[in-house]
Order: structure tokens, then sequence, then C-alpha cells
């Protein structure tokens, strides 16, 4: 019995490996429409449109890229490597995300300089991860 939920369990991680596949595609297709859209709408020369699709350009690339993580994160997981560099990388670029597309102006100012706080605590607690974890590998390899 515990080899077939086993077994179930990883076809399950492939599928949903595979719907993140789907996911990135279609994420790609639509960055492409975006910026075709954005392009005919506003034109090149419209400083405002220009600034909408750059945002929201950079929005959907930062999306793509957290799918990407949580891909690798589920491929680590199913090949039974260890998932906490992809997890990492993955928070990272949601913050980051999180922190670009902020906007202070709509909340109060003490909510704002919380939520502030609060990106740059989570910015600071990943960025340590990453550090640690990273130097871990390079020591891990530098030993062998």
């Amino acid at each position: 019995m515990t080899g077939w939920l086993e077994g179930s369990v990883t076809f399950l991680q492939t599928v949903i490996a595979g719907f993140l596949v789907v996911l990135l595609a279609l994420g790609v297709v639509n960055l492409g429409i975006t910026i075709v859209a954005s392009l005919t709408t506003f034109g090149a020369d419209d400083p405002s449109g220009v600034v909408s699709l750059i945002r929201s350009a950079i929005d959907i690339v930062l999306y793509l890229f957290v799918v990407v993580e949580l891909y690798k994160t589920i491929v680590a997981y199913v090949e039974a490597k260890s998932v906490v560099v992809a997890v990492i990388h993955a928070g990272l670029i949601a913050v980051v995300r999180q922190i670009i597309i902020f906007k202070p102006d709509d909340y109060n100012p003490t909510e704002a300089i919380t939520i502030a706080g609060v990106y740059v605590l989570l910015l600071v607690a990943l960025l340590a991860g990453f550090y640690i974890v990273h130097r871990e590998i390079e020591e891990s390899d530098q030993l062998e």
C-alpha cells in the first residue's frame, strides 16, 4: 500500500510540474501580447504608456521567475534532492516583486511603514539564507 501511495504522490508531483510548464508557456505568451498591445495602443512616444508597459512587463517576468523556481523545487523534490536553494530563490524573487509593485500611497503612513519594514525583514532573512546556503555549497564543492 505504501509503495502505491508513494507512486501516486510522485505521479501527482509530475503532473503539477507539467502544469507549471504550461503556466510558464502561457505567461510568456501573455508577456508578448502585453508588449504588443501596449505598443500599438500607446505607441513608443507616450511616456505614461511606456512606464505602464515597463511595470506590467516586470510584473509578468517576475511571476514567470517564481513559476520557474517552483518548477525547480518540485523537480528537486521528486528527484529527492535538496529544495532549499530553489525555495530561497523563489522567495527572493517573490519578495523583490512585492517591493517593486509596492505603492505606499495606497496606505496610511503607519501601514506603509509597517509593510515596508516587513518587506525589509523578509528580504534580509532571505538574503542571509541565500548567503549561508551558497557558502555551504561552495565549501562542500571545495572539499570534494
